[in-house]
């Protein structure tokens, strides 16, 4: 049987949806105390939205913008896969060169580890340790190792599985790409890719490290160990290249679209398949890893991006290279749901585009839209199109168990879909009461009212 393609997308069908899960992602943040998100998406390079949610400061009352920069950690893993892979299309080294003869002390120091191959290092296949043995400054209980503490770290603990014999994630690996980076260059890692990478796509909020680009969003610890406190914002020194830049949702969206096919000025559409293929499965989630690239899938579409984990920020992006689809979500808590919200965000544009109705409607369809409130919770009804469909926005998953509507008259909607514990084939009745409030009689003739207007109930 012949795979199911993603529901084709146009930038109608995305920015509606994209303003529906924009409420959604709202929603779950507040539900989950997390001080602010970022989100934006992007089509064929387009920006479709971009918005800001909640606080970049919470202890002086700083709404968080679009121009806010957050850490953004790991992310920093798809620049420096990039610039090595621009580097071997250069002919100034290759992927399978042994890391050891651009940067002779690993091989003093491990003679396994330095046989590893670049390739082997982008993939995470070469078994070097992740962060090695004292790893506090995680939790910002000390610097983050300069040159000298990476080559300690080698020393001591460098090897840990021979080479290429499973998927082991390493921060360590990553920073000694960017070694490579600069022995074969000759120039700090962070002045080539500020002027290969990020200068020609016109990234003006993105860094490699601190300083960073604009005001940075405040980042705040976990709500599991207690009430949110305010966490500082150290450099990464020699982890730059694994997990130092410093970003927006809006230079994200743009530089994951660089790297579709026909996207030129990074790398060539060879080098991208090369680093979004996946080389190695990763155990006990439906992802694999390529060459500085995550991939999944999220229903029928495949996804390539990656997350990023930093004291007080956790981020995510995806990005369909075949449909031209980008999306970022950056919190600023050590909580942050941001794969959730990514995903499900994801979900809620490919429901939109699959159901959306191109028919004129006869009646107001506004006039059914909101967020309606009774004892049990909320319901979100918004048009895709003609189509007006109902979405629980208090799950991590708001596309699971849509409802769909039939348009009966000006006042009533019929269930049409749903999962058949709710009320299929039943009316959905548009009212008001004698104060003026308006009123939605759904699920077993329960009568729901604005959620704005719920406390005066």
């Amino acid at each position: 049987m012949a795979p199911v393609p993603a529901p084709a997308l146009t930038p109608e069908t995305v920015a509606a949806a994209t303003a529906a899960a924009a409420r959604w992602v709202d929603f779950r943040r507040r539900r989950l105390d997390v001080p602010g998100v970022q989100f934006a998406v992007r089509l064929q390079d387009d920006l479709v939205h971009s918005s800001a949610h909640g606080h970049a400061d919470r202890e002086d009352d700083v709404a968080l913008t679009p121009a806010h920069v957050f850490r953004v950690a790991s992310h920093s893993k798809t620049f420096t896969a990039t610039a090595v892979l621009r580097l071997a299309e250069q002919g100034r080294l290759r992927v399978d060169d042994e890391v050891g003869a651009h940067v002779p002390w690993v091989r003093e120091e491990d003679a396994e580890l330095g046989r590893a191959s670049l390739r082997e290092l982008l993939g995470h296949a070469s078994g070097v340790t992740r962060d090695g043995r004292h790893g506090d400054f995680w939790q910002l209980d000390g610097a983050f190792p300069d040159v000298e503490g990476l080559r300690g770290a080698v020393r001591t603990g460098g090897s840990v599985l021979p080479r290429s014999s499973r998927f082991k994630y390493s921060n360590v690996g990553y920073a000694l790409l960017g070694l490579v980076v600069e022995a074969v260059t000759g120039t700090s890692y962070a002045e080539h890719v500020a002027h290969e990478l990020v200068a020609p796509l016109g990234l003006t909020r993105t860094t490699p490290d601190l300083p960073a680009a604009g005001d940075l969003a405040t980042g705040y610890s976990a709500a599991a160990v207690g009430p949110r406190r305010p966490l500082g914002h150290p450099a990464t020194a020699a982890m730059a290249a694994a997990a130092g830049f410093c970003s927006t949702a809006e230079d994200l969206t743009a530089w994951f679209s660089a790297h579709r096919p026909g996207r030129t000025e990074l790398l060539d559409d060879h080098a991208k398949r090369l680093a979004q293929r996946a080389e190695w499965p990763t155990e006990g989630v439906d992802r694999s890893y390529g060459l500085g690239f995550t991939g999944e899938k999220v229903g029928e579409r495949r996804l390539v991006g990656h997350s990023g984990g930093f004291p007080g920020h956790i981020t995510k992006s995806l990005l369909d290279p075949e449909a031209g689809l980008a999306l970022s979500v950056l919190t600023n808590c050590a909580d942050g749901p941001a794969t959730e919200l990514a995903v499900g965000a994801v979900k809620l544009i490919d429901l939109f585009a699959t159901e959306w109705g191109r028919t004129e409607p006869a009646v107001d369809l506004n006039a059914f839209r909101g967020r309606w409130a009774t004892l049990w919770g909320v319901v979100d009804v918004v048009r895709a199109g003609s189509t007006l469909i109902a979405l629980d926005p208090d799950t991590t998953d708001p596309a699971a168990s849509p409802l769909t509507f039939d348009v009966v008259d000006e006042r009533t909607l019929r269930v049409v879909r749903d999962s058949g514990s709710g009320s299929f084939g039943e009316d959905w009745v548009l009212g008001r009461r004698e104060d003026g409030t308006p009123t939605l009689r759904g699920d077993s003739g329960i009568t729901m009212v604005p959620l704005s207007r719920w406390a005066a109930v």
